[in-house]
This record gives C-alpha cells, structure tokens and sequence, in this order.
C-alpha cells in the first residue's frame, strides 16, 4: 500500500527579529493511501484570471482523498467550498450560501491577481 510523507513545518517571522517556529522537518507524518491512485496536474491561470483546480462531480475518481496539496507562485485560493457549513466566501468579499454533501470539498478556485504574469497552480491528489 502506497503512502505519502509529509513533513509539518513553519516558521514566522513577526518582524523586530523574533522568529516563530514549529512543527519537524526531520519527523514526517505518515498518510496511507487505500486506492494507491494519485494525480499530478499543473494549471496556467491568465492575467487577472480565474480557475477552478477542483470539483468533486469532474475529478469523482479522485473525490475521497486521503491527500490534496496545492502550491502556486502567485495565486490566490477561494472559495474553496467545503460544505457541512453554511456559506462559502467569495473573490469580491461576498458570500454564497449553497447546499450539498456535508464534509466534502466541492470546488476550489484560484485567482491570479496580477495584471502582468500568468500563474501556475500545482495540484497533487492522493486516494
């Protein structure tokens, strides 16, 4: 059975010299994998675009993840609306209610801000 390594760590740094710090880089936890089943998918966003990286109905096959992670040079990440609460938060501050499956990530969407640069936003599914 496959398996992911994930290794928690973080550092803040509150200015005046003070650096807050946590977590181990040399203890990792360990997140089994039932399906053994992984995606790797990488996004363009355009100048002052938006995308949706996920939605439960399009990526069913990978939709009971054990293991989701996301990174991006120059995003934003919203709404990411994961129902079993009552609203999910918008781009423009507003607010949607929505109905659906409780505890389920339904969709997430990035948003590149820049008027200059497309992003990229790296999304990695393991069930």
């Amino acid at each position: 059975m496959a398996s992911v390594q994930l290794y928690q760590f973080f550092v803040i740094d509150s200015g005046g010299g003070n650096a807050l710090k946590g977590g181990s880089l040399s203890q990792a936890k360990t997140i089994e994998l039932g399906d053994d089943e992984v995606s790797d998918q990488t996004f363009k966003i355009a100048k002052e675009g938006k995308v949706k990286i996920w939605d439960a109905a399009e990526d069913e096959a990978m939709g009971d993840f054990a293991f989701l992670w996301l990174e991006a040079d120059a995003c934003e990440f919203g709404p990411a609306t994961v129902l079993g609460s009552d609203l999910a938060h918008q781009f423009d501050g507003s607010v949607d209610l929505f109905d659906g499956t409780e505890d389920v990530i339904e969709e997430i969407w990035a948003h590149n801000p820049s008027t200059t640069d497309v992003a990229r936003v790296r999304r990695v599914v393991a069930t």
